[in-house]
């Protein structure tokens, strides 16, 4: 542990120009890459006029427009999710949130509690995010400033065991840096990294789209939702390979296999 008073600052200067090889690099050690610039403003004015009105927005509850569902398949990201994940993907979840609870406490942190997103037992029966190995994809659509909604995030927490999934990690604080992203950036978070999103000083809506993806063998611990059969019939065939087969593959836990 560090005894830091003031957090690091990761600017994402030092993404900009990174290779698919060094951004594979970057998040096999770090546990997180940023992806410069991969929507452009047009797609994301669609992408906001699509979910207006709307505070939370979770794909399993209603399948959303065609600009939102661009984004499941867009090459940009696609690319180092395989380059790190390998050939053959799941997309099994997707929220929309605009991150306008923000209780006392986060107030006083300027952020969440940091957490991590994993959760082999979850307490409300929902195990998407059982999966043995999976990525967590964060896009952002406005600018994210230091004390406007940057993701905080632990740097190589990924490689901790896998204990303490429930409750907050709040000692890991002193190692925590703030990564500031843009409008139209993406961030992949391994499933075990330790994180926060930042909390907006202004009150201003953050919007942003959590996007979850997974290798084709890592099972969640419990049978889930299947994506809607009309959804996948009219998917392309891209979209159709990351929609089918949501419980297929191996049921891996901390202790070792559970079931093929």
């Amino acid at each position: 542990m560090n005894t830091q008073q003031t957090p690091t600052i990761l600017h994402r200067a030092t993404f900009e120009c990174m290779t698919l090889d060094q951004q594979q690099e970057h998040f096999s050690e770090q546990g997180f890459v940023l992806l410069p610039q991969i929507l452009s403003s047009d797609h994301i004015a669609r992408v906001r006029s699509e979910m207006e009105g709307v505070d939370r927005y979770d794909f399993i509850e209603r399948w959303p427009g065609p600009h939102m569902e661009q984004l499941i398949t867009n090459p940009k990201l696609l690319k180092p999710l395989r380059r790190c994940y390998g050939e053959h993907l799941k997309f099994f979840k997707s929220v929309y949130a605009e991150w306008r609870d923000v209780n006392a406490d986060k107030k006083k942190r300027g952020r969440q509690g940091l957490h991590r997103d994993y959760r082999p037992d979850p307490l409300d029966g929902d195990y998407r995010n059982s999966c043995a190995s999976w990525c967590n994809v964060g896009h952002y659509f406005i600018d994210l400033e230091i004390n406007e909604g940057p993701l905080w995030v632990v740097p190589g927490s990924h490689k901790l065991a896998w204990t303490n999934t429930h409750g907050l990690l709040e000692q890991f604080a002193d190692d925590a840096c703030i990564l500031l992203a843009k409008a139209g950036d993406a961030v992949m978070l391994h499933n075990l990294t330790i994180h926060a999103g930042g909390v907006m000083s202004s009150g201003r809506p953050r919007p942003s789209l959590f996007q979850s993806y997974r290798p084709s063998w890592a099972a969640p611990l419990k049978t889930v939702p299947e994506w809607p059969e009309a959804v996948v019939k009219k998917a392309s065939p891209d979209l159709r390979r990351l929609l089918v087969g949501q419980n297929d593959g191996v049921r891996v836990s901390a202790h070792g296999i559970i079931s093929r």
